[in-house]
């Protein structure tokens, strides 16, 4: 019943990805076409057996670099092979600047004559594999862009489920019932998993995933039997399969014991090994990815500046309530036991998280509502804050009232965001990607440019809250009845 009402809520905010324009095409709203590779992934591998994205590209390799005048028809049901999400299937051969535009730092566009892979890990790609199968083997049109972005949304919102669910179940070790009911809420209502991870086949979802995961198998009080340090390092190591940075988390989870680190790193080898491979299958090394060679060479003062406290990308903006997590984490480095141990572990996994996306070219994270990529270790933040409660880190009236006020400006946030936002600001007047200044600038935040659309909200946005609200209320309402319920029965 929770996973089922949690599905619903992914879809109830009625705003969704709409393919209003082919592929080659860029439509309004939410469109974000980086997510097609992933989709797609089912059938270049099913039907032609490989990892190229040949036969959905135009100009077609080994083709001229101009579509011929009879040809313009057949470019519209392709995508173009210069996008920014594709690269070469090894070293580009292109001579020529491409003609759209590419993504800051990253790999060259195709040439001509080159094959073209994804510049994205495989592992989005192989978890949507079991749902796209079916439609694959029953000949359903690959550029099919209603399949593919919505049923991208279906496999998205079943993988940010599964995360979420298994993350309860790791709240529920530290805090009582209605604080997990509370945090597990702020998690999928007041972060960008509603908003982001949940809505299109990104990569968020997985990563959320994996760590959940890894939480779940060694997070506890109780010493746990080195296999399942193993297995959580293995899950990691898989979760690298869908972003190579989730690999990070399994160098802080040991808690400082050797013998730990050394079974949590034997097991991420493994997790690694299907990405090493299809490296070496799409680029010709295991040790080349497909991002290229991306740039760090932001100032750290800037990206530290726009990561946490930024008008439009910062954490401590969109997610005020998390400072009680960065409490927590402190109050671990002076507090016994094992949990707290690999909670100061994780707070270096974090920190170093920070300081790699500081430096990182596109620090911002492209078009989109909020602080994207530290949302990729939330879960972390809410155990942490989960564990704080446990030892009475929220035990006073007025700590309670603060984490109630920051979050319920969080709550609405990201609730106006899952309604309204339609990445208009990130565009208009000019396109944040081409001038991240706009980031920085307080005249004007992103947020308080989707609160101002409140007051035109449509029958789409009133329908879409007021079913929001009637699962929402279900969800409680059945959660509260099974606490007293549970309270009751331990009276007796």
């Amino acid at each position: 019943m929770r996973g089922l009402l949690l599905f619903v809520l992914a879809f109830a905010n009625l705003n969704d990805i709409r393919p209003e324009q082919t592929a080659g095409g860029e439509a309004p709203g939410l469109w974000s076409p980086d997510v097609l590779p992933n989709a797609l992934f089912a059938w270049t591998l099913i039907k032609e057996h490989n990892v190229d994205y040949d036969e959905f590209v135009f100009p077609p390799t080994g083709g001229a670099s101009k579509p011929a005048p009879g040809a313009v028809q057949a470019a519209k049901e392709k995508i173009d092979r210069e996008a920014y999400f594709f690269r070469a299937c090894g070293v580009s051969t292109a001579t020529a600047p491409p003609t759209a535009k590419r993504s800051l730092g990253g790999p060259p566009a195709p040439g001509p004559n080159d094959h073209v892979c994804s510049v994205f890990p495989p592992g989005m790609g192989i978890l949507a594999l079991p749902f796209f199968a079916p439609f694959v083997l029953n000949g359903w049109n690959p550029l099919d862009l209603g399949l593919l972005v919505h049923g991208g949304h279906v496999v998205a919102a079943i993988v940010e489920i599964f995360a979420t669910l298994v993350l309860w179940s790791v709240l529920r070790r530290f805090a009582t019932p209605r604080w997990s009911l509370v945090l597990v809420l702020l998690y999928f209502l007041a972060t960008s998993v509603r908003t982001v991870a949940s809505q299109a086949l990104w990569q968020h979802s997985g990563v959320h995933l994996a760590v959940a995961s890894a939480l779940w198998l060694v997070l506890r009080e109780e010493a746990v039997p080195l296999s399942r340090d193993f297995a959580a390092g293995l899950v990691l190591g898989l979760g690298a399969v869908v972003r190579q940075t989730t690999g990070l988390v399994a160098l802080g989870l040991h808690g400082f014991r050797p013998t730990r680190l050394i079974a949590m790193l034997a097991g991420a080898a493994i997790g690694l090994a299907p990405l090493l491979a299809y490296n070496d299958l799409a680029f010709g090394s295991p040790l080349e990815q497909g991002y290229g060679i991306k740039s760090f060479a932001t100032p750290i003062q800037t990206g530290l500046y726009g990561l946490l406290v930024s008008p439009s990308r910062g954490l401590l903006v969109y997610t005020p309530y998390v400072i009680f997590a960065f409490f927590a984490l402190f109050r671990a480095w002076r507090w016994p036991g094992e949990v707290a141990g690999r909670l100061r572990g994780l707070s270096l996994v974090w920190i170093a998280a920070l300081v790699l996306y500081s430096t990182y070219a596109e620090w911002w994270g492209g078009r989109v509502f909020g602080s994207r990529f530290m949302d990729d270790l939330a879960p972390i933040l809410f155990v942490a804050i989960a564990w704080g409660t446990s030892v009475g880190m929220l035990g006073s009236r007025f700590a309670r009232t603060v984490f109630g006020l920051l979050a319920a400006w969080s709550f609405v946030l990201f609730q106006a965001a899952a309604f309204l936002y339609d990445k208009a600001w990130d565009t208009v007047p000019v396109n944040v990607n081409d001038d991240p200044s706009r980031l920085l600038n307080w005249s004007d935040p992103q947020w308080l440019a989707v609160l101002r659309l409140v007051p035109s909200a449509d029958e789409r946005v009133l329908a879409g809250a007021v079913l929001s609200a009637l699962v929402l209320v279900l969800l409680v309402r059945l959660e509260l009845r099974a606490i007293r319920g549970s309270e009751l029965a331990s009276q007796v």
